[in-house]
């Protein structure tokens, strides 16, 4: 009678954990913490690509965001950007942290890194990025996306990625699924851009930018990455949040750029925390109100 009874305990145990499981918590060391979905959006030889999806913890507001990690291409991990998945799920959007094949992984995307490799790097990001974008528009029902609302964002290599997907200096004038699909808007912290005459060539798009003034890995202006001189064989320019800012609101394009004077690359993380500026920019151009142009300087 004993063993029976020590054997039914253990299986409500079990039924118990296993609903924890399937709630979507995990309750580990009594600490909630959101579960995400992870799925395969494609295969490329021996890399298998994938993305975690959180879903809303509260009523959904019909908005859905795909993220991409910063990690200068060498690094980085998607489960590491739990806190700003878990933070805008509790806000109501559908998140997604994409998994991309990093190139340069245990190498460096220093200056000594070939101008090649790096344009390799950034276009492989690019590939994977937009074909993670066609997984949830060919998924969109099962995975709860309205693709009228959904947003890209990035951090750092992730930001670089977002903004050379939306400017995009790589894509084939033969895809037209690329010239046929505009994202909602994206957001950028401590990104830059390739080529700024594409910014010329697309739709107006609504983007939100968060910059350090200060900052010697990506630059806020038009400088070279990671401020390599011109004899390094890594030497590449690049047109950071402050020189995009000043090239779309010439034109009154819509663009909201958060500068931080004095700061440097710790902006790249301000995704885990600037959460009521990124719930107003998107709210604002899901409705239709977003500003043309905005600025907000913090000294």
């Amino acid at each position: 009678m004993k063993k029976k009874l020590l054997y039914l305990l253990g299986c409500l145990f079990l039924v118990g954990g296993l609903h924890a499981k399937d709630s979507g918590y995990s309750v580990a060391s009594g600490v909630q913490r959101i579960v995400p979905r992870r799925e395969v959006y494609a295969v490329k030889g021996s890399d298998t690509l994938w993305f975690d999806h959180y879903l809303p913890q509260t009523t959904s507001n019909g908005i859905s965001i795909l993220f991409v990690h910063g990690g200068s291409f060498t690094g980085g991990d998607p489960v590491n950007q739990a806190p700003f998945a878990e933070g805008l799920t509790k806000l109501g959007y559908n998140v997604f942290v994409v998994k991309y094949r990093l190139y340069l992984k245990d190498r460096s995307f220093g200056c000594e890194t070939m101008v090649p490799e790096k344009l390799k790097a950034i276009r492989i990001a690019v590939e994977d990025t937009w074909d993670a974008t066609n997984y949830l528009r060919q998924h969109a029902a099962v995975l709860q996306v309205d693709t009228t609302r959904l947003f890209l964002a990035g951090s750092s290599a992730g930001a670089e990625t977002v903004l050379n997907l939306v400017f995009n200096p790589f894509v084939s004038k033969r895809d037209s699924s690329y010239q046929s699909f505009r994202y909602a808007g994206v957001l950028s912290f401590s990104g830059a851009i390739l080529d700024i005459n594409k910014i010329y060539r697309q739709p107006a798009l609504p983007l939100l930018l968060m910059h350090g003034t200060n900052d010697q890995m990506v630059p806020y202006g038009t400088a070279a990455h990671r401020f390599c001189t011109a004899s390094d064989a890594g030497w590449i320019m690049m047109f950071g949040s402050g020189t995009l800012y000043d090239t779309l609101q010439r034109q009154q394009l819509p663009v909201t750029l958060y500068t931080y004077v004095g700061m440097g690359h710790e902006v790249s993380n301000f995704m885990f925390r600037k959460f009521k500026e990124m719930d107003t920019f998107m709210q604002q151009v899901v409705e239709g109100k977003t500003e043309t142009v905005q600025h907000f300087i913090d000294k």
